[in-house]
């Protein structure tokens, strides 16, 4: 089986540092041959506060996934997220004004940069500007003008945007560990890649991937993304909740919810008990489990109301056909897929990366799907031809990240 370049997709969250190491067989397929996980320390709500810890975890992770592939790791697609991405959809305008009126390659460029030309603070900068859909002559829902005759071509674009210095710390813990930077890819779009089914994609579907210290939301339309945001509640603040309402270390707490919690409150006996060891205390405590539980029950509420309202602001409340995928560490608190469904009134499954080859196995769980959705971000590039180098900036692959969701788009 003919392989090509080693990729690497490096997720930075807020609980662990994962690093996923794959190469792409010569029918499209992704093969795992290594993965490296360490904790995080040096991030809050998908923010760096501590570069030195990042940069030991980055590399202790990377440095795992790479002794398990047998392959040096050099460059590495980087998950970006956080309380300050946002996103908006922008629209540009050209005339075609050839002779023959026929659409080609510059012009399409030219009426992209034309919806990329946004006004932003001086403290931001453009991280993905993806093409939606195209209109020539008034006609929607174009996705390939090219070939295709007309005089006036538009084009609706979905730009993310983020703070630069916070995306250039990002940067930074990276290359101190010594490694390039292919590509940053915003986490909700590269999650979606890995748990997203194309047929979800086309009829309407919301991702919410929930990570320690915020969640990420990426609407899907028509094939291709129409919304994105990250809301400010993930699988941390359960764990502090349950440490303070009970006094307990962080270890034990999350230990606590792993084991014993529940979104659903009702499913629990009256009679069952949970021991616990109180900060200071000599001796175990016993509690009602469904004590425990109603903490978890509303934090989790919260965090889904979060969810509604940025589906109610995006507009697709009734275009949601396919429903809610979940995914990420926080999706498998027992009973979070139900309580998702019962608040937002709609279908809910959870998302875990499937089709894999090699070490597929070791990575079929939620908590890999950023980096898993990382690499086949990068596959898409390798089979597609644009390769994988080093961008020099944050919008150093700025224009391959639109060949490469072009490409995306052309495959549905």
């Amino acid at each position: 089986m003919a392989r090509h370049d080693l990729i690497a997709g490096l997720d930075i969250g807020t609980t662990k540092i994962c690093c996923v190491v794959a190469e792409v067989g010569e029918n499209g397929e992704t093969i795992v041959s290594g993965v490296g996980v360490s904790p995080s320390t040096g991030l809050k709500s998908g923010v760096v506060v501590d570069i030195e810890s990042t940069v030991r975890a980055i590399e202790e992770a990377v440095g795992r996934a790479a002794r398990q592939a047998g392959r040096d790791v050099a460059s590495v697609f980087v998950g970006v997220t956080g309380e300050h991405i946002t996103s908006l959809n922008a629209k540009g305008v050209t005339a075609i004004t050839h002779a023959d009126r026929e659409i080609n390659d510059d012009d399409i460029e030219r009426v992209n940069e034309q919806s990329r030309v946004i006004v932003l603070p001086p403290d931001r900068i453009i991280l993905h500007a993806i093409p939606r859909s195209y209109a020539i002559d008034g006609q929607n829902g174009i996705r390939h003008p090219q070939g295709m005759s007309g005089a006036r071509l538009e084009v609706e674009t979905h730009i993310v945007t983020g703070t630069r210095t916070i995306i250039d710390n990002v940067q930074k813990c990276v290359s101190r560990a010594g490694l390039a930077t292919d590509e940053l890819v915003l986490e909700p779009l590269a999650t979606s890649e890995a748990v997203i089914l194309p047929a979800e994609r086309n009829l309407g579907v919301c991702m919410v991937d929930i990570g320690g210290g915020t969640s990420d939301v990426a609407i899907f339309q028509g094939g291709a993304i129409f919304y994105s945001s990250v809301v400010p509640v993930g699988g941390n603040h359960v764990t502090n909740d349950l440490a303070q309402l009970f006094r307990l270390n962080f270890e034990e707490a999350e230990q606590l919810k792993i084991s014993k919690g529940s979104t659903q409150v009702n499913a629990i006996p009256d009679v069952e008990t949970v021991s616990i060891v109180q900060i200071g205390a000599d001796e175990k405590k016993l509690l009602p489990r469904r004590l425990i539980c109603q903490a978890i029950e509303a934090r989790m509420q919260e965090l889904f109301e979060f969810v509604q309202k940025e589906i109610m602001k995006s507009g697709c409340h009734d275009l949601l056909p396919a429903g809610l995928v979940l995914s990420g560490g926080g999706s498998q608190l027992h009973g979070a897929a139900d309580t998702a469904g019962e608040v937002l009134d709609m279908p809910v499954r959870l998302g875990k990366p499937s089709n894999l080859h090699g070490l597929g196995d070791a990575v079929n769980s939620p908590i890999y799907s950023t980096a898993v959705g990382l690499v086949q971000f990068g596959a898409h590039q390798v089979l597609h031809g644009h390769g994988a180098g080093p961008a020099a900036n944050p919008l150093g692959g700025f224009g391959k990240a639109i060949t490469g969701f072009f490409s995306r788009l052309r495959a549905h």
